[in-house]
């Protein structure tokens, strides 16, 4: 390089030395005087030109008293430096390409240059000392000013964001939270998932959309569909066909109408094996209203319904002989009361004044015989009437069906009276039943009343501790022994005061 191409100094510390070197403007203090008319455009054109241009500087080992110590501290410093700083921008890298989530990926992608641009300046720093390119060194410099305030700004403009990011503490709650109510889920998964296997109840759901289809494990077992089986691209034929025609019918129905469904119907398994099921189902709308999916559940009822089915045919005998029995009850006693009222009209028929004593007593006997056998027939067909009739639940008022038991039973007797206390006024059951009921209780307190006293009965209603309504007579009769005959109470011809006339038939 000319010596006249510059105006220099000798550092002094070289002068002490005995090394003079010439250095150029950037180490000294003289400036190249730059004309007035000379424009700054002009300037810039020069600087851009020779932006690889090294021939105005000099290395910076020739500028400055550089002992080997002090050179290679500054130059492996600066190396040092780049090398970290082109290591985090690779790192930051590929963690953006592995996190595509970060939520503020742009940011950091800014970041990224800034931190690069400030190892080139580093590295460029420790270049010079060899290749003086000071141009390219102040472009870097001012790319790397460019993108620190971008930065800047970005980051002033995340601050509040990032201010309320939660802590490493608070994460630590939350993940720890998040596992326990994790567990809790699993938890109640797992006991959900038990309770429909030992109850034999599946959920399924099909999304209209998409057209796939997800049954639990209850509902595979149910149907004996291996887990492995893919459902979407192979649906077994699980329903015979009379089924299928009203599940198919339901399903339009919830399509067209929105309507609900709950089938009975029978299942065949892949295992070949038939079963009953219930099969429950609901569309689910989305928020314009269009049905999305539907779901429901799979119940394996065919135990109950075998078991139902076989109760259906048992009390269809069960019916069928008791009409059978009614019937012959009617023939029996149609065929006996017309033998006996014909014994009974015979046995009028005979004189008992014109036969002898013995047959007298005889003829007697006969006839009071006939008679009970008569009255018991009549016992049987009221029983058997009464059995038979069909009656339905009427709101009563237990002081006016009281009263019209009183009057029908106690018309014609005196020094009876009867006490009424009803706390329940009204009841809901059959009328015929009330009614035969006042009215057997009270003809057995008349029947059964102490002959040395006056009758006194006294009637009343309650609820009782369980909700349920009681009606109770009371008498100051005979009485009966219950610890003794209790058990025979509403037995028929059962009696208990044996010197009063009574057939035991009302109770």
């Amino acid at each position: 390089m000319s010596s006249a191409a510059y105006t220099g100094i000798i550092s002094p510390s070289l002068q002490a030395n005995g090394n003079a070197v010439m250095c150029g403007p950037i180490c000294g203090p003289t400036r190249a005087v730059v004309s007035a008319p000379t424009a700054i455009g002009s300037q810039v054109a020069d600087f851009f030109s020779k932006i690889f241009d090294t021939d105005d500087f000099p290395a910076r080992w020739h500028c400055g008293n550089w002992t080997d110590f002090h050179g290679w501290l500054y130059i492996l410093s600066d190396l040092a430096i780049w090398g970290a700083y082109f290591a985090i921008p690779i790192l930051l890298f590929r963690v953006l390409r592995k996190r595509k989530d970060v939520p503020v990926n742009r940011v950091i992608l800014l970041f990224l240059a800034f931190v690069f641009l400030c190892g080139l300046t580093h590295l460029i720093d420790a270049v010079l000392f060899w290749w003086p390119a000071y141009r390219l060194s102040a472009l870097l410099r001012l790319a790397t000013a460019v993108v620190s305030v971008f930065a800047a700004y970005a980051l002033n403009r995340i601050f509040p964001m990032l201010l309320g990011l939660r802590s490493i503490r608070e994460l630590k709650i939350e993940i720890e939270r998040r596992k326990k109510t994790e567990e809790r889920l699993l938890a109640s998964e797992f006991l959900l998932s038990e309770a429909g296997r030992i109850a034999g109840v599946g959920g399924w759901e099909r999304d209209l959309i998409t057209g796939n289809r997800i049954w639990s494990k209850t509902v595979y077992d149910i149907l004996e569909i291996p887990y492995d089986q893919d459902l979407n691209k192979d649906f077994p034929a699980t329903f015979l066909p009379q089924y299928r025609k009203l599940l198919d019918q339901a399903i339009q129905d919830a399509l067209l109408k929105g309507s609900k469904w709950d089938i009975e119907m029978l299942a065949q398994t892949m295992g070949n094996r038939t079963l009953w099921v219930r099969h429950i189902g609901e569309p689910v709308f989305n928020s314009k209203g269009e049905v999305v999916k539907l779901r429901g559940t799979l119940m394996d009822i065919d135990q109950y319904k075998k078991t139902e089915i076989e109760l259906s045919q048992a009390l269809e005998v069960t019916l069928e002989q008791k009409q059978q029995i009614k019937n012959f009850a009617y023939v029996l006693s149609h065929h006996i009361r017309n033998h006996t009222s014909n014994l009974e009209g015979l046995s009028n028929l005979i004189d008992v004044e014109l036969i002898g004593e013995e047959n007298r007593q005889l003829m007697t006997i006969s006839r009071q015989e006939t008679s009970a056998l008569m009255k018991t027939l009549d016992d049987l067909a009221q029983v058997i009437e009464t059995q038979d009739q069909k009656t339905s639940d009427e709101q009563l008022s237990l002081e006016e069906t009281a009263n019209d038991a009183i009057q029908a039973q106690f018309s014609q007797v005196s020094q009876v009276d009867v006490l009424k206390h009803f706390e329940v006024a009204t009841v809901r059951f059959p009328g015929l039943y009330i009614k035969n009921i006042f009215k057997h209780l009270l003809s057995n307190a008349l029947r059964y009343k102490d002959p040395t006293r006056n009758l006194r009965i006294e009637l009343r209603s309650y609820q009782n501790t369980d909700g349920e309504n009681v009606i109770e007579c009371t008498d100051n009769g005979l009485g009966m022994d219950l610890e003794r005959y209790g058990h025979k109470l509403f037995s028929l011809y059962t009696t208990f005061h044996g010197s009063i006339s009574s057939r035991g038939a009302g109770l």
